[in-house]
């Protein structure tokens, strides 16, 4: 699958530490689907930031089932 950039600037690289159990379940759903994990992580930060925008902060990780 090739992935075309629409934006004017190049993607930047982030690193992020995520549970073994997250990165099991992601791995799975990437292998299943056929989805590059960079993939599914761009879309989940997209959507994850558009509900922050919406919702507001506070509801969204009041949604969440990990304690930060």
């Amino acid at each position: 699958m090739t992935i075309i950039n629409l934006e004017d600037q190049p993607r930047v690289q982030i690193p992020i530490r995520i549970a073994h159990s997250q990165h099991t379940k992601f791995t799975n759903i990437s292998k299943r689907t056929k989805i590059p994990m960079s993939t599914l992580a761009r879309d989940a930060i997209a959507r994850h930031i558009k509900d922050i925008e919406t919702r507001g902060i506070t509801a969204v990780l009041n949604d969440l089932d990990e304690v930060y």
